[in-house]
């Protein structure tokens, strides 16, 4: 998996290319050229340039003299890559840290840009990141060096700075990291309710009614705490449309998780082939959708969330014939 670590500006000492502590292999290297074509092999390929290695006989004597000494003291720098890009930005790939995560403080300042400070172990959170789904690259850039078509909310978002992954559906987009839970919620809530809209819905209520484990009743703002099932019951959207709606592409257009979940998917195929009027049903929602818990977690506020919700949906269609 590729993270993304965007920052304002990258200092000029630290050249585009790929940093590590060892230099790659002709193999690695082969990989990299014939690399599937996606937005993150796209900026790394933009980042190294014409593929030059940097210092090759000395990186063989690197290596020689690596294995059979301490290897993990090696410092982290480039290794690979050519300078000249109009993007500017540097690629950390886990495959040559030598599984040594420690963040080293170059004479040039930090290579990371400030990325880790606010984690109470700094090497912790690197090490979780780098070795995330078997092994990931982390692309530290510029702000100005991403595409505009990948921030997550169009060509008019801005990013800001911070730690990102690509989208979970679409590795073309972008999204931070720290609040990707309340983001990919927002995203499945809208998504179902826009194609709902589109369909003639009348109303939509969507409830989140995950178990928890309080053990008493009452009342907290905003939550129902109902003892007998021991669980909350959060109103999540509560949606109500007036008549003159049933427009079939406009519901499935850029759909990307409402087709993971098969009541809702059912819902929408007895709609468009039919004329359901009602339906109730719970589905089990997954937020993390493929994402690495272990990494979301590395935030504070995502320390005890619970990523598999179960959330109940309530839609009311107007009859087709009197739309």
């Amino acid at each position: 998996m590729t993270y993304y670590g965007i920052v304002e500006k990258i200092k000029s000492v630290h050249e585009n290319g790929i940093y590590g502590r060892r230099p790659l292999t002709k193999e690695e290297i082969e990989v990299l050229k014939n690399s599937e074509n996606s937005s993150s092999n796209y900026l790394i390929n933009a980042l190294v340039g014409g593929f030059v290695i940097v210092f090759p006989y000395l990186g063989l004597i690197s290596i020689a003299y690596n294995y059979w000494h301490n290897k993990n003291r090696l410092p982290i720098k480039k290794q690979y890559g050519n300078k000249d890009s109009d993007m500017r930005g540097i690629v950390i790939q886990n495959d040559i840290l030598n599984n040594n995560y420690s963040i080293d403080s170059d004479s040039d300042g930090d290579l990371f840009y400030g990325l880790f400070d606010g984690f109470t172990s700094k090497e912790n959170a690197f090490k979780k990141i780098m070795k995330s789904h078997g092994g990931s690259n982390l692309i530290i850039i510029e702000r100005n060096s991403i595409p505009k078509n990948m921030h997550f909310g169009g060509k008019d978002g801005r990013f800001n700075c911070g730690l990102f992954c690509s989208h979970p559906k679409d590795e073309n987009l972008l999204i931070p990291l720290e609040n990707s839970n309340e983001l990919i919620k927002t995203m499945i809530l809208e998504e179902t309710l826009s194609a709902y809209e589109a369909l003639g819905a009348k109303k939509i209520i969507i409830e989140d009614r995950t178990s928890t484990d309080l053990n008493a009743g009452g009342k907290h703002k905003g939550v129902k705490i109902d003892t007998s099932v021991n669980h909350e019951k959060v109103i999540l959207r509560e949606k109500h449309f007036g008549k003159g709606t049933f427009d079939v592409d406009r519901a499935l257009k850029n759909s990307l998780f409402i087709h993971d979940f098969p009541s809702i998917k059912t819902t929408l195929t007895g709609r468009i082939n039919g004329n359901q009027l009602i339906e109730k049903f719970t589905e089990n929602i997954s937020l993390n959708v493929g994402l690495d818990v272990d990494v979301l977690k590395l935030f504070k506020a995502n320390v005890n969330f619970e990523y598999n919700r179960k959330w109940y949906f309530e839609v009311e269609f107007y009859d087709k014939n009197e739309i």
